[in-house]
C-alpha cells in the first residue's frame, strides 16, 4: 500500500512538474521542489513526457486510420468549413463581379467567373442547399445555371428552388436548366429503334457497367428513375411549366449542349466529354427569362 501511496505521490509530482493541470491539461506556475533529489524527478519527467508523445501519436495514429476507413468525413469536416466562410465569399464576388453568375449543384465542374455552389461545397465553392432559402441578395445574378441537379430533389422543392432562383436573378436574368428527359427513356421501348438509340443503349449500359438482361429498356429506365439519388425526373412540357409557374417568361427548350445564350456557353461539364453523345441522346436544356 505504501509503494503505491508512493507512485501516486511521484506521478502527481511529476505531473506538476510539467506545469500542467491534471484536471484540465493547462499549464501552471508550478515549481518542482523534490528533497528526493532532481535525479528522480529527471527520470519521472521523461517518463510522463514519453507517454505523453505516445499518447499523441496514437491519437494521430487512430484518425488517420479512421480517415482511411472514412474518407468521406474528411469531406464533411472540409464542407463544415467551407460553409462556416461561405458569406464571406460571397460578399467577396459580388464586391468583385460585374455579371454575376450563379452555379447551383457544382460538383466538380468549377466554372470560370461563376459562383459555384454545392449542398458539399469543396475549394472555392460556396455552401448552398438548393431546397432551403438562398443566402444571397435579391436581384443580384445575370445567370443561373444547374446542370443535373433539379432530378436530386422532388417536385414541390424544385418549385421552392425555382422561386429562389427568380428571387436572386435581376430583371432580364437568365436560367438554365440541364437535366434527363424522361421522354428520351420512354422512346426506348419504341418496337423499332433509330440507330441513335441503339447505340446510346450500348453505350449507356457499357459506362455504367451493368448487366445485359433481356429486357434494356426497363432496365435502364428503372436504373435511372431509381439511382444517384433521383427523386423526379421530368418531361419538358412539365419542367416548362414549372418554371412558367414561379413566374420565368420565354421559356424554352434545348438539346444538351445547345444554348439561347452566350451566357451559357461552354457550362455544360457533360459537353465534349467521353460521355457528351449519351447525354445528348438523355438529356434536355430548358431556359428562361426573369
Amino acid at each position: 500500500m505504501a509503494g503505491r501511496r508512493l507512485c501516486l505521490d511521484g506521478w502527481k509530482k511529476s505531473y506538476r512538474c510539467l506545469g500542467l493541470n491534471r484536471g484540465t491539461g493547462l499549464r501552471e506556475n508550478t515549481r518542482c521542489n523534490d528533497s528526493r533529489g532532481s535525479s528522480s524527478w529527471d527520470v519521472a519527467t521523461k517518463s510522463t513526457v514519453k507517454g505523453r508523445i505516445a499518447q499523441v501519436g496514437i491519437t494521430f495514429a487512430a484518425a488517420g486510420m479512421f480517415l482511411l476507413i472514412r474518407p468521406d468525413c474528411l469531406q464533411v469536416v472540409e464542407a463544415h468549413y467551407t460553409k462556416v466562410s461561405s458569406p464571406h465569399n460571397i460578399q467577396q464576388y459580388l464586391d468583385s463581379t460585374k455579371v454575376r453568375k450563379l452555379q447551383l449543384g457544382a460538383g466538380a465542374n468549377n466554372l470560370k467567373g461563376w459562383l459555384n455552389t454545392d449542398i458539399i461545397p469543396s475549394g472555392d465553392q460556396v455552401y448552398l442547399d438548393a431546397t432551403e432559402r438562398f443566402p444571397l441578395p435579391d436581384a443580384s445574378f445575370q445567370y443561373v445555371f444547374a446542370e443535373h441537379v433539379v432530378e436530386h430533389i422532388t417536385y414541390e422543392q424544385a418549385v421552392g428552388m425555382l422561386q429562389e432562383c427568380r428571387r436572386v436573378m435581376a430583371p432580364g436574368a437568365k436560367i438554365r436548366l440541364v437535366t434527363p428527359n424522361l421522354e428520351r427513356f420512354l422512346a426506348l421501348f419504341n418496337k423499332t429503334k433509330t440507330e441513335e438509340q441503339t447505340k446510346y443503349m450500348v453505350e449507356k449500359t457499357k459506362w455504367h457497367e451493368w448487366p445485359t438482361t433481356s429486357d434494356q429498356e426497363t432496365y435502364i429506365l428503372n436504373m435511372q428513375l431509381r439511382e444517384w439519388g433521383h427523386m423526379f425526373v421530368y418531361t419538358p412540357k412539365m419542367l416548362i411549366a414549372a418554371l412558367e409557374k414561379t413566374g420565368f417568361r420565354d421559356v424554352r427548350e434545348f438539346s444538351a449542349g445547345v444554348s439561347g445564350s452566350d451566357g451559357f456557353q461552354g457550362a455544360d461539364a457533360r459537353e465534349g466529354s467521353r460521355v457528351s453523345e449519351i447525354n445528348r441522346y438523355e438529356a434536355m436544356a430548358i431556359e428562361g427569362t426573369r
